[in-house]
């Protein structure tokens, strides 16, 4: 696989290494899950032209951002097929139509996942930071319950 070559032929300078790496199959399964550049600008805090410069290939985004992308696309899908199986009296032409598109976007996770075997470790580490700060900053805060009042006795 021409991946694999690259690994073992990686640069010393990490940038220029990670400036080779194929980033269309998650901007495809992001697009496909209904992800706009805005809002994944908004998710990286980049301009969004930056985000449209990634896309076109005019620009690489840093081994971090690629893992963020790929880890926001395995959530996507995952959030997908929760709503999918919750749903349960939908036409079957409509679930037919997002089972297809769940399709396409496991595919380009799967095909992103290998190309992002050969990131620096610390890309992945990285891009898994950003992506858990991400979800902290998103998720509805849970209740907390009261800590027990410890009595003590003497």
């Amino acid at each position: 696989m021409a991946y694999e070559t690259a690994a073992a032929q990686q640069p010393h300078d990490t940038n220029a290494f990670i400036g080779t790496i194929d980033i269309g199959p998650v901007f495809r399964g992001l697009t496909d899950g209904g992800i706009s550049g805005k809002a994944l600008a908004h998710m990286l805090d980049v301009a969004p032209s930056t985000i449209s410069k990634w896309r076109r290939g005019s620009a690489r985004p840093s081994g971090a951002a690629i893992q963020f992308l790929t880890l926001m696309l395995a959530d996507q899908i995952r959030s997908k097929e929760r709503t999918l199986d919750a749903m349960e009296d939908v036409p079957l032409a409509w679930r037919l139509g997002r089972e297809s598109e769940l399709a396409a976007m496991r595919q380009a996770l799967a095909t992103q996942e290998t190309i992002n075997s050969i990131l620096p470790a610390t890309a992945v580490r990285d891009g898994a930071r950003i992506f858990k700060g991400w979800v902290l900053k998103t998720s509805p805060a849970k209740p907390t319950m009261p800590q027990p009042r410890m009595r003590i006795e003497a």
